[in-house]
């Protein structure tokens, strides 16, 4: 089996790599010779030994409570993981490191061992504490609760945890009494179509409306009468945004490859989408079928062939899973759907359901909102939580793109991100078919990526100017004028000049292009 090199003793397999022990492996298994070795990161946090701050420790006893598999936290070393010790530490203190939790942290469930260093020459000692994730919300005796991101520590707000509460099980979102009265603010279509669905599916024929909503739990009885549940309000209600805000998507379109800021921020499109789960994603389907060109592009056996710059189960799915599985405990934040020249984006509020995660996506499941999403299967719209995210990779692998990207992130607060990249580049794809067509297979073979984007522009517009072609490829306006003047060499573009150098009135135009040569390999 192949062994792997470390700065210290082993040798380790590639099964038993370091790099992948969980937090309690490490704490059982660290040496002084390994300390460097494991960087501050989400599994690991130094803290000097000649003074500890015990309010800052409670923050990393709720952190990695909170955060999946837990963290090991080591006093006596500096931020590189260099043994400096704890000798200089009275017994006091150390004492109250392996106390301090009761009062400060009561929830938490610390273990604590020694490890002999040497330091100048001289025995010390670290105190190596693990921290395992306890599986419910884990606060300071301020009440406040931390989660480890990478090598920080983040304060959540309410509403995240709120959020975490739900995905742990500990307060059902979905169950909560919604401020509405049934059936009349309720869509009358949505509501039989999915009770059609579940006598059908669940033969049971005989069962009333009301017998299935109650058995679904999104009719629920509270102070002697059935009142709507949240899952219900999500699932069919006119207006949920009347008690639950964040109920909408936002879709835009950029021009760019970034969105840009201030005055270079203009999406070529952008629109809202708001009402039930059903008509959102019914609706924003219709509009993403707008926003998907149809592209086209040389493939490897030299011949066009037309395809949407996404498979349509792709985003689709991630649509869907977006707005099934977002967290709708984050008032204030949408849904997004974000598409740039070379990918797109979409957004869903909300961490990971624990214990999903980027690299077990594909295998594991759990669902934030287990309710609606069993009532949107009912309704055709989803199968199981993990079926969607393969449904998205096989859909892209059979257009030969890149795997989809999964990634949780924490910039304004935490989302899922899924990224579908279009390979724009390496595919040379064009905007339209129209263009493609126009030029032909020999001329488009002999273009590279930027000329096609420059060649595309002048078609559509007759004609292009300098510093249009600077601002599509972002090349000097210098490298611009030679791309130009390259395409004139090549038969693409002719120059028609202004009476001196940069004149506003000199500008390039797209060569007339005969009927047989235009048609020269067309796609079918």
């Amino acid at each position: 089996m192949r062994q792997i090199e470390l700065p210290f003793e082993g040798p380790f397999s590639a099964s038993d790599s370091p790099s992948l022990w969980t937090p309690r492996e490490i704490w059982v298994r660290l040496t002084p010779q390994m300390m460097p070795y494991f960087a501050e990161g989400r599994r690991i946090d130094y803290k000097g030994g000649s003074r500890i701050d015990f309010a800052d420790m409670a923050k990393y006893l709720s952190a990695f409570s909170n955060t999946p598999e837990g963290g090991v936290l080591v006093f006596g070393a500096n931020s590189h993981g260099h043994p400096t010790g704890c000798n200089l530490l009275s017994v006091d203190v150390q004492n109250r490191i392996e106390s301090c939790h009761t009062q400060l942290c009561p929830e938490a469930r610390p273990e604590f061992r020694r490890i002999e260093v040497s330091v100048e020459g001289k025995p010390d000692f670290c105190i190596a504490v693990y921290v395992p994730c306890i599986g419910r919300l884990v606060e300071t005796n301020k009440q406040e609760s931390y989660i480890r991101y990478g090598d920080t520590i983040h304060k959540m707000s309410d509403e995240e945890r709120q959020d975490f509460r739900s995905t742990r099980h500990e307060l059902s979102f979905e169950f909560l009494h919604a401020p509405y009265e049934f059936p009349s603010e309720f869509d009358s279509e949505i509501v039989k179509d999915f009770c059609d669905g579940f006598r059908t599916r669940e033969r049971r024929d005989n069962w009333s409306d009301q017998e299935i909503l109650r058995d679904r739990f999104l009719l629920a009885e509270h102070g002697g009468k059935l009142k709507p549940t949240n899952a219900f309000v999500l699932l069919a209600a006119l207006n949920p945004r009347k008690s639950i805000p964040g109920c909408r998507v936002r879709i835009q379109r950029f021009g760019a490859e970034q969105e840009g800021s201030g005055d270079t921020y203009a999406p070529l499109r952008d629109r809202f989408f708001e009402g039930n789960v059903v008509s959102i994603i019914r609706s924003a389907s219709q509009e993403l079928d707008e926003l998907v060109y149809d592209v086209t592009w040389l493939n490897s056996d030299g011949k066009f062939e037309t395809t949407p710059e996404y498979p349509k189960w792709a985003w689709f799915e991630a649509l869907v899973n977006a707005c099934v599985h977002r967290s709708y405990s984050f008032a204030g934040t949408d849904v997004t759907v974000k598409l740039f020249p070379n990918r797109m984006e979409i957004e869903s509020p909300g961490g990971f359901v624990p214990p999903v995660n980027e690299m077990n996506l594909y295998h594991t499941r759990a669902s934030r909102n287990p309710h609606l999403m069993d009532a949107m299967r009912y309704l055709g719209y989803v199968q199981m939580a993990r079926e969607g995210t393969r449904r998205i990779r096989e859909s892209m692998a059979k257009y030969r793109l890149p795997e989809p990207v999964f990634k949780q992130e924490a910039l304004h607060g935490v989302v899922v991100k899924v990224t579908l990249f279009n390979d724009y580049l390496t595919r040379k794809r064009a905007s339209d078919r129209d263009v493609a067509v126009y030029f032909g297979v020999e001329v488009w073979k002999l273009l590279q990526d930027y000329e096609i984007t420059i060649a595309a522009h002048a078609y559509r517009n007759k004609v292009i100017h300098v510093s249009d072609a600077s601002r599509l490829t972002g090349r000097t306006w210098a490298t611009s004028k030679k791309d130009l003047d390259r395409l004139v060499r090549k038969g693409v573009l002719e120059f028609v000049s202004g009476t001196y150098t940069r004149d506003s009135k000199a500008h390039y135009r797209l060569v007339e292009r005969t009927a047989s040569a235009s048609h020269s390999g067309a796609p079918k």
